[in-house]
């Protein structure tokens, strides 16, 4: 019993006090040649030994203890508490009674998974998480991929490195060094190497460690298939401006590079970076950049656009680590703690989400130089959604979003790859006379396998063009065609779309209709204000059956017209009435018919009231009497009433208003005229005027 108490506290002052090292959860045994879980031991009990119960409480000082299978009575797993030595719990495992067994729990792999041999694997555990190994074990590349590490440079020196460059044919760098504007990229600091190592680091050539992006032993010259474009925007001292990290987007961009990768930034943004976020996107590029180690769910820029995947970082045990940046805003989480990887000269671990990126980078690269098919919005959903769980702090990322899966990605990629996709769609014309019938092509990526593949099809406007639902590309066909039939008197635009699982393809078709407005007439073409007159639409060619509807319209309130008017079918022609209202001075009605892209118009006149007569009683007086003139309109005043203008020849002996109002609604008026004593007989001409017409009538004078 003293043994075992003293074996107790031995535990529990190792639990407190034991060394505290880092212990990566992956770790390599050089004797047997394999890699294990470097915090977990399996432990075999004697269920039969009563001092089991008593063993299994000591071993939950250590850890978590859990059952392997209820099928395998008795075996357990312990996955140690952080800090502990798991050599010094082994020791004590096999001490305790009914212990049958402490062993490493080693790692299995696929019996083609590939095992590189550079040195320092070992202790990279951060590709064991992502699963590298299983995505080397698939990765058969089809074109070579360029990742730009926009950073402090490049050693272009490093072993690990140099064959890993992208070279012009003299065999130079290509690089840029958007500070001096330059091709001078070698890095004084050994950020920007460090992040080229952990993504690109050459695989499988015995020295110092592996990258992510790419290597099967059964591939030849394998380094080949993704290179290092180093792109300086910052300086020795890792400082950059914003104009300088643009610069070197842009550059990178136009030179070729598929995949940035940015493990820098700013807690501001600014529009130039933005713009060249952007430019890169909208280019098909995939942008990726480091999240932040604020340990806030504060934005950090670039990775806060909307075109760059934002990347948190994760420690060993798959926790996110407190000085990352985390928040919705975040798309994904890789590894970032205690990274071994290439300095200038060297290897060293730093840790942070600088080192996160580019495994993100790395990936993405890796998946498109054997998916290429695959546009920068679908690697990015891949990427985005084929990931592990992690362990979040204060709320992680964001609901749905984990820590970045290699082999997840890169299978689901060549899945996609593999399955026939929607290549194009297209039309046998993209304008035509409407009735008449237009042939749709549908292409795939790759010949439909058994069953064939239903696409399904849609009309923006199936009243103008109707398309079938579906269509079937029969097996090992790649492409298959259908009729888009167009209405015979229909006009405009309409979009045909064809969509194939997450892809949609669309096509635009314009219809021009065969029948137009011929002429527009009216008659009369002048008109008193309460009159109407007769518009006549006049088409070229008869209505189809059913008539065909012509729009009508007025450009103002004085002229109506109804809004339409159909010709009827087998009639080229129709006429409606024009209905115009009292005016006080002349307007001119523009109407108009409207029929799909063509159009008429006509004008009519809309006069004011003109006198109709105009009477003077007596029609002759003595010099010095008066007489009264009586003006009757064709049509009553108008709502506000109508002045008539009064004038005559004969001033010396007559005298008369200047004009006269007629009231609103009223259609006579009288007025007085006066008279002078002069010599001889005269005849005065009276005129009555409005701006639909005169009227004059004569006054003797004796």
């Amino acid at each position: 019993m003293r043994r075992w108490i003293g074996l107790l506290g031995l535990c529990l002052w190792l639990s407190a006090w034991g060394q505290v090292s880092f212990h990566a959860p992956v770790a390599y045994d050089e004797r047997q040649g394999a890699y294990y879980v470097a915090n977990e031991w399996i432990v075999g009990l004697d269920t039969s030994n009563p001092r089991v119960v008593f063993s299994r409480a000591l071993m939950r000082q250590f850890g978590y203890l859990y059952n392997l299978s209820s099928s395998l009575e008795g075996a357990a797993v312990l996955r140690l508490d952080a800090g502990l030595n798991p050599e010094d719990v082994g020791e004590i495992l096999r001490a305790l009674p009914g212990v049958r067994y402490v062993e490493r729990n080693y790692l299995a792999f696929t019996c083609n998974s590939p095992m590189p041999n550079d040195p320092l694997f070992g202790q990279q555990w951060n590709l064991l998480k992502i699963g590298a190994l299983q995505a080397w074990a698939l990765w058969q590349p089809q074109r070579t991929v360029y990742i730009a590490i926009i950073d402090t440079g490049v050693d272009i020196n490093h072993p690990d490195l140099t064959q890993k460059l992208r070279r012009h044919n003299n065999g130079t760098i290509y690089g840029y060094n958007a500070i001096l504007n330059n091709p001078f990229v070698n890095d004084g600091n050994g950020h920007g190497t460090h992040c080229a190592g952990i993504a690109a680091a050459h695989i499988g050539n015995g020295v110092g460690i592996a990258g992510v992006a790419a290597w099967n032993p059964n591939v030849a010259d394998a380094h080949r298939y993704v290179q290092v474009m180093p792109v300086k925007v910052l300086n020795d001292h890792g400082v950059g401006t914003f104009a300088d990290v643009a610069r070197g987007i842009t550059w990178a961009v136009d030179n070729g590079a598929d995949v940035l990768s940015l493990s820098l930034g700013a807690s501001v943004g600014a529009q130039v970076l933005a713009d060249a976020v952007n430019y890169a996107w909208n280019r098909g590029r995939i942008v990726v950049a480091a999240a932040g180690n604020e340990g806030s769910t504060q934005p950090f820029y670039p990775a806060f656009y909307e075109n760059v995947i934002a990347v948190a970082a994760t420690d060993p045990n798959d926790q996110l680590t407190d000085f990352s940046q985390h928040g919705a805003w975040v798309d994904i989480a890789a590894p970032g703690f205690a990274i071994r990887s290439t300095i200038p000269g060297g290897y060293a671990v730093y840790s942070g989400t600088s080192m996160a990126a580019p495994h993100v980078a790395g990936a993405a690269a890796l998946i498109w130089s054997a998916a290429p098919s695959l546009d920068n919005q679908q690697l990015r959903a891949i990427l985005e959604s084929q990931t592990d769980p992690y362990q979040p702090l204060w709320g992680g990322i964001g609901a749905g979003k984990g820590r970045l899966n290699v082999h997840r990605a890169l299978a689901a990629a060549l899945q996609f790859e593999n399955t026939p996709q929607l290549a194009q769609f297209s039309l046998s014309a993209s304008v035509v006379q409407a009735g008449n019938p237009v042939q749709a092509t549908v292409s795939l990526t790759r010949p439909a396998g058994a069953g064939g593949v239903v696409v399904q099809l849609q009309s923006s406007n199936p009243q103008l063009a109707a398309c079938p639902p579906t269509i079937t590309i029969p097996q090992g066909q790649m492409q298959a065609s259908f009729t888009v039939q167009t209405a015979a008197s229909g006009a405009g635009s309409v979009q045909i779309t064809a969509t194939l699982g997450a892809t949609s393809r669309t096509a635009s078709l314009t219809l021009i209709s065969p029948y137009r407005i011929q002429a527009l007439r009216v008659s009369p073409v002048a008109v008193t204000g309460g009159q109407s007159a007769t518009l006549v639409v006049e088409l070229n060619r008869p209505a189809p059956a059913g008539g065909l509807p012509i729009q009508l319209s007025s450009n103002t309130a004085l002229a109506t017209v109804p809004s339409s008017v159909v010709v009827p079918a087998g009639q080229a022609r129709v006429s409606v009435s024009v209905n115009t209202v009292p005016v006080a001075s002349t307007v001119r009605a523009l109407l108009s018919a409207t029929l799909n892209s063509t159009r008429g118009t006509a004008t009519l006149i809309i006069n004011p009231p003109a006198p109709a007569s105009l009477e003077i009683a007596p029609p002759s007086v003595a010099g010095g009497q008066s007489a009264v003139a009586t003006v009757t309109l064709n049509a009553s005043a108008p709502a506000q009433g109508l002045w008539l203008r009064v004038s005559h020849n004969r001033p010396q002996r007559v005298y008369a208003p200047n004009s006269v109002f007629v009231p609103a609604g009223a259609r006579t008026v009288q007025f007085r005229i006066d008279t002078v004593r002069g010599r001889g007989v005269v005849t005065a001409v009276i005129t009555v005027r409005s701006p639909g017409g005169q009227r004059t009538a004569t006054l003797t004078v004796r």
